[in-house]
């Protein structure tokens, strides 16, 4: 499982509600994927999008160049909302944990 990290900031005066049209793909990536967003407590200009892939590791380059047409051009009308990027990267994510009451794992599949 892959997990991407995207921290933005939008551009002064635009809106969380502006970001998602820009940033809602016109289809799927063609594998199970999972996005949450959420907006900064103290900064509604700060993003982060947190992006869950069940995809292995080793299949993640033939998987980008799989949706690279059409997230370039997602990703330019996401540039025309955003001021900067702080941080974007995709890590491999290597455990999940539940600390809801008694801490455990969550119980994912795959790991």
């Amino acid at each position: 499982m892959l997990c991407s990290i995207l921290v933005r900031r939008l551009k002064e005066g635009l809106s969380y509600g502006d970001f998602h049209r820009a940033w809602f793909p016109d289809q799927g990536f063609g594998v199970p994927a999972r996005v949450r967003n959420a907006r900064r407590v103290d900064d509604p200009r700060e993003l982060l999008s947190v992006g869950f892939l069940e995809l292995p590791l080793e299949e993640h380059a033939a998987g980008l160049e799989r949706v690279a047409a059409r997230e370039l051009r997602r990703h330019d009308r996401i540039a025309q909302v955003i001021e900067s990027t702080v941080i974007a990267g995709i890590y491999e994510v290597l455990d999940d944990f539940d600390f809801s009451s008694t801490p455990r794992p969550w119980p994912t599949p795959g790991f």
